[in-house]
């Protein structure tokens, strides 16, 4: 998009509990949710029990061993199998699927240190993989010239920055213009913001106005710094979030490297939240919608209270009222629980 490239019953629950317990992971998965929901079903489950209703024995044996690794079911003596309260387990469960989602986002940043430290490392390096980029200008000059080369697809993931705001200061009529490559194809557009965008002014007018542009974006924490990758051919990294100045960001030609960023730009992407507009309905229905969105996407109560034009003493009434509402033990929950329910 233009503003990117210038400086200006049992079974019927099945799917919800494969979700609940682990993103999918094929038929094994299948098997563990299938071994958990007749377990639940039986007020004394038991090995034997399980593989008498068709299930193979070593189906059976591991999959019980990866619920009661999870949390999920005690196994005793004599093949009995106790079952932990779901509303005990489950909660426990997501919150450690969280805690890991936390781990990776913070790995980010210094698995990325180490990466760009050992490719500048090398002793032969080629002069035409890597320029480095000395001011937000240059960034912009460069982003611009990549996506006019463009034949696909435009990744980005962006990081509170100077270069940021730029982009999110200029007029909104540019940021409604599509990214368009060769011959003014317009490419997919893809992006990833880290929630503390969600502070900047009129933040929601912008990114209404980049999605009928064709945007379509994500919001997760923890996003290191900013990049534009281009189909798998160059990439742009921004690094006015740890120098104002834009100096020390880069171009980047070399496959491998970008490659590997495309690899953590779709990583974000997996991580990440879309920030659902309010439907239509009451006023105080809509504000619901809007605060479980931002929820979602990872906005403190102080961002959601500007965002919905209320004090944040009635953010944080509405959000626990919320949670109770909706059975969640966290505010991430709370925003997933209303995706899975067709609330967003």
């Amino acid at each position: 998009m233009a503003a990117d490239g210038a400086l200006s019953a049992p079974a019927a629950q099945e799917p919800a509990l494969a979700l609940a317990l682990e993103p999918p992971e094929g038929d094994a998965d299948a098997a563990v949710t299938r071994v958990y929901l007749a377990a639940l079903q039986h007020p004394d489950p038991s090995r034997s029990l399980l593989v008498a209703q068709g299930m193979r024995s070593d189906v059976v044996d591991r999959c019980l061993g990866v619920l009661q690794e999870r949390g999920l079911v005690r196994l005793h003596g004599g093949g009995v199998v106790e079952v932990v309260p779901p509303d005990i387990s489950l909660p426990t469960l997501a919150l450690t699927y969280e805690r890991r989602a936390r781990e990776t986002r913070s790995a980010a940043h210094e698995l990325a240190q180490v990466f760009f430290q050992a490719r500048s490392a090398s002793t032969a390096p080629d002069p035409g993989s890597i320029r480095i980029l000395n001011s937000l200008d240059e960034v912009a000059a460069v982003t611009a010239d990549a996506i006019a080369a463009g034949q696909e697809i435009v990744r980005t993931f962006r990081a509170p920055s100077p270069r940021t705001a730029a982009i999110f200061a200029s007029p909104l009529h540019s940021h409604e213009e599509p990214s368009r490559g060769a011959g003014g194809r317009v490419l997919d557009m893809t992006s990833v913001y880290d929630s503390r965008i969600l502070e900047a002014p009129d933040v929601l007018t912008i990114l209404e106005a980049r999605e009928r542009g064709g945007e379509r974006s994500r919001f997760t924490t923890g996003v290191p710094f900013s990049c534009v990758i281009v189909d798998d051919a160059a990439a742009v990294v921004d690094v006015s979030a740890f120098e104002e100045t834009g100096s020390g960001s880069a171009l980047v030609r070399s496959r491998p490297l970008v490659l590997a960023l495309i690899a953590l730009a779709d990583h974000l992407w997996d991580l990440g939240s879309p920030l659902r507009r309010p439907g239509a309905g009451a006023a105080a229905e809509q504000r619901d919608q809007l605060i479980l969105s931002l929820l979602a996407a990872g906005a403190p109560d102080a961002t959601i209270a500007r965002q919905t034009g209320v004090s944040q003493r009635t953010v944080e009434r509405r959000v626990r009222a919320l949670m109770d509402q909706l059975g969640a033990a966290t505010r991430f929950q709370a925003g997933v629980q209303a995706a899975r329910r067709g609330l967003l």
